[in-house]
């Protein structure tokens, strides 16, 4: 068990989450507000919120990890995705919100079956969404629990039920609302940590000229810009995250909230700056693991993933727990809104693909019976599954994109993309994710020139869309609902 301080640092952030997450049901009167918190709130919240749901639990300790193993070459990661924030409130979101400004928008199923006229569309995209949803919130039942039960000294099962339990329940309550609002302050704390961490990481080792002339002193190549990564995989990286990004249904679901399509205007600012500055404490985590470790102050880590808790065992008590808060507070935001896309996919999405749409007045009541069974199922799957999510948690980040990245990026932007290029991009992302599983988590076998399978993914994806499109004519051009095709314009 931490220490006092530490123990009620963190017992407070979950009271004030809790807190947030549940006063966010004075906002909720429509299934719109539960599924989508249609048009909620302003620039700052939604622009904060987005930069939390994106950062996750991997900015606070796989960035560090991915550091402290090869160096600089994870850092062309922190370059690219503010980009991607920009791209996606420019690309995709003043799209979206000008769609919604005339229609009753709340999930990206609803986006995809106005603009592709096409139930078939929503059903194969709620399909993946759920899919990916389960797959993501399984690999962090795990993780959330690991890091509560040392925290508080509670078993393992005690900590997983602390953790998701509180993230159920006021996602249940008031649905995206809740998890955007909390959101928001969790995405403070994640910044609050990071410059925190900037700051104790440059006093501890002397500077960045300390810093970094000792790590150059023994391995050059851990400063070098590309690290001990090849170009190749540095190319996919910047690719995938610039791009990459704008596919991440955490992220594009956010543009609902916003109250007016004006608001986009400083909302790539935001959420990108935010970005930029947590991910300082990706780097400055990851490479002072390394300095303590050449300087002998440390034992050689047994695995990347640790180079966290390693620095963080350096810092004073306070400080080390407001970053253990962040680390919290990451898991927390994109767990949040993971679950109330699930849960609307099932909901609203499916029924109404399948033709049986159940009525407007019951979808917050049936959503908030499937938000609480979709939480219990992830975390018996996360707990149980063992091997089964170890496998299904490399879907992710790269499922998300190949299946969205088309659909969002080029059909709502280029009026000759058809309702045919859309479903078999879509079969396409899920078939290739499937097949890359296989082949690389089974067989153990990898591409050439380190090459990522969900860089091939999100490239065929595209590619399809497009091709198929050129050879088809549904929901295109003209075809396109008078309104929507005026969007597209705009």
């Amino acid at each position: 068990m931490s220490d006092p301080l530490t123990v009620s640092i963190v017992i407070g952030y979950f009271i004030v989450t809790f807190a947030i997450g549940v006063y966010a049901v004075k906002r909720v009167k429509t299934a719109e507000h539960y599924f989508g918190a249609h048009k909620l709130f302003g620039t700052i919240v939604t622009s904060v919120a987005a930069f939390a749901s994106i950062m996750s639990g991997f900015g606070f300790v796989g960035g560090p990890g991915l550091v402290y193993a090869l160096g600089a070459t994870s850092l062309w990661i922190t370059l690219a995705a503010p980009l991607g924030f920009g791209l996606g409130w420019f690309v995709i979101g003043k799209r979206v919100r000008l769609i919604a400004e005339v229609r009753p928008m709340a999930t990206l199923p609803d986006l995809a079956a106005a603009r592709f006229k096409s139930e078939a569309v929503r059903g194969l995209l709620a399909i993946s969404l759920v899919l990916g949803v389960i797959a993501y919130l399984g690999t962090q039942v795990m993780a959330g629990g690991y890091v509560v039960s040392g925290l508080l000294g509670v078993d393992l099962e005690t900590a997983i039920i602390i953790i998701f339990g509180i993230t159920m329940i006021y996602t249940a309550v008031a649905g995206m609302a809740a998890s955007i609002l909390t959101d928001f302050f969790q995405g403070l704390i994640m910044l609050i940590a990071a410059i925190g961490v900037l700051f104790f990481a440059l006093m501890l080792t002397g500077g960045t000229e300390g810093l970094f002339t000792t790590i150059g002193q023994k391995d050059p190549i851990l400063i070098d810009p590309l690290g001990r990564g090849t170009w190749v995989l540095v190319l996919m990286w910047f690719f995938v995250f610039a791009l990459g990004g704008l596919g991440q249904p955490h992220l594009a679901t956010k543009f609902y909230a916003l109250r007016s399509y004006k608001d986009l205007k400083w909302g790539a600012l935001i959420s990108g700056g935010s970005y930029m500055l947590s991910s300082l404490l990706w780097i400055f985590v990851g490479y002072a693991a390394l300095w303590l470790v050449i300087g002998g102050k440390i034992p050689a880590l047994q695995k990347p993933d640790q180079a966290a808790i390693a620095f963080l065992s350096q810092l004073p008590a306070w400080m080390s727990a407001v970053v253990y808060a962040g680390l919290l507070a990451a898991i927390m935001s994109t767990a949040s809104g993971f679950i109330a896309i699930g849960t609307a996919a099932i909901v609203r999405d499916l029924p109404m693909a399948l033709g049986k749409e159940i009525e407007h007045a019951k979808q917050v009541w049936w959503g908030r019976i499937v938000t609480v069974l979709l939480t219990i199922f992830a975390v018996l799957f996360g707990y149980y599954g063992k091997y089964l999510v170890a496998i299904l948690g490399a879907l992710g980040w790269g499922y998300f994109a190949s299946a969205t990245l088309p659909l969002l990026a080029v059909g709502l932007n280029w009026k000759r993309a058809t309702k045919e290029g859309a479903i078999a991009s879509l079969i396409t992302a899920l078939v290739l994710n499937i097949g890359f599983l296989i082949y690389e988590k089974i067989l153990g076998m990898k591409l050439p020139y380190a090459l990522p399978s969900y860089a091939v993914s999100i490239i065929a994806a595209l590619l399809v869309m497009i091709f198929v499109s050129l050879l088809t004519r549904s929901a295109a051009e003209e075809d396109i609902d008078p309104d929507i095709r005026a969007a597209i314009e705009a």
